[in-house]
């Protein structure tokens, strides 16, 4: 079974830019890891701005659009996803930015909240190089596949990172969800 779903067409291009807008709009902040301290920013770790969109009127048509797209993976895994509970991110990868390290988005404290992950492409292709996201081992030291507004689904147990950026700027939708809610 591959570790990896991508739909090319989750997201139009006009629909990319608003939420591009969104991000803006609403403001970004340095990432943060998580580690034995709590979050914390590292950009030996992870170099990149983020912010953080909960689901409300304003929101809700991203919100059921990431729901479906979850759902449909998640049958193709053989993997419940209820509809997403945590806010997605946007998160905004300059010249360097990355997540340097392997990681996984369902640690010891995510494992019931975090079976499936997405990744969102809203930047063109064209407009970055690297900042690349690898899933082990489908996309291991594979250049960037989809269009914009493609989203690539894989269980939040894979390991994966996203490689630096060397030229332009990457923009990406992330969003994790689980099992039934409590």
């Amino acid at each position: 079974m591959a570790l990896i779903r991508d739909v090319p067409e989750a997201f139009a291009e006009a629909e990319c830019d608003a939420l591009i807008a969104l991000a803006e709009a609403a403001g970004l902040a340095p990432a943060t890891v998580y580690g034995q301290q709590g979050a914390n920013v590292d950009e030996r770790i992870r170099a990149a701005e983020t912010g953080y969109h909960e689901r409300s009127d304003a929101t809700g048509w991203i919100y059921d659009r990431l729901d479906r797209l979850l759902k449909e993976a998640g049958l193709a895994f053989g993997i419940e996803a209820a509809p997403v509970a945590e806010p997605f991110q946007i998160v905004r990868y300059p010249l360097g930015g990355h997540f340097r390290n392997w990681h996984s988005d369902a640690g010891n404290d995510a494992k019931a909240t975090r079976r499936l992950s997405a990744s969102v492409e809203l930047s063109p292709p064209d407009a970055h190089e690297g900042g690349y996201l690898e899933v082990v081992p489908d996309t291991v030291g594979r250049a960037r596949t989809l269009p914009r507004g493609g989203a690539r689904v894989f269980p939040s147990s894979a390991l994966h990172r996203v490689t630096p950026v060397t030229r332009g700027l990457r923009y990406a939708l992330v969003v994790w969800t689980g099992g039934r809610h409590v």
